[in-house]
């Protein structure tokens, strides 16, 4: 049975995480917010970097949980591709604390690092293989299906990445969930089209 004091905490720094950062929030914060003293942080979680990683990585399991995946469906991989990238784009939808999150990662140690790509990057990469090695000719060279991997992945985290530069450049652009909508569309058929010129 979870410790109640615990649970407060990891909700509570949900709410400041999202709200101020990792670098504005404080453990003060935190600590007010789920009725507990500081000390609690220390004794529950070790330190605000601590607590940091096990909100991230309960949020992106979650997410990951949701993936869309080849074996979801094995009789349909364009469209199992097609929910891949639509999946990919709409994590990062305007109120998503993802957002947030990837401007705190470089503030985090090695280790949650490390853990993020064990638990995301990976999966997300395998993903794709699998569903580019069923889209593609049974006899495709490795280094193809490496390069389409590469290119799916660049292609859905690129406009997300590029997000706060839209204004600038689009003047009057907003990146919120009807451009999300557009892009990943674009993308996923832009995808489905390449790869189905392999087999011509």
């Amino acid at each position: 049975m979870s410790h109640p004091t615990k649970a407060r905490l990891l909700e509570a720094a949900k709410e400041v995480f999202i709200e101020h950062g990792y670098e504005g929030a404080t453990v003060q914060m935190i600590a007010a917010a789920a009725g507990a003293n500081i000390a609690a942080i220390n004794y529950h979680y070790g330190s605000k970097a601590d607590l940091y990683a096990k909100y991230v990585v309960e949020h992106l399991e979650a997410i990951m949980g949701r993936m869309p995946r080849l074996s979801d469906d094995p009789s349909d991989p364009e469209g199992q591709l097609r929910k891949f990238v639509v999946w990919f784009f709409e994590r990062y939808h305007p109120e998503s604390p993802l957002r947030r999150i990837n401007q705190d990662m470089v503030a985090m140690k090695s280790g949650f690092i490390d853990s993020i790509l064990e638990k995301v990057i990976k999966p997300e990469f395998q993903n794709s293989r699998e569903l580019v090695t069923a889209l593609l000719p049974p006899d495709t060279a490795e280094l193809t299906i490496r390069c389409w991997i590469k290119c799916i992945i660049s292609l859905c985290t690129g406009p997300i990445h590029g997000a706060h530069l839209y204004p600038t450049v689009f003047p009057g652009t907003v990146f919120d969930e009807d451009e999300i909508r557009a892009q990943a569309e674009h993308v996923a058929q832009f995808l489905l089209d390449g790869l189905a010129a392999a087999w011509s």
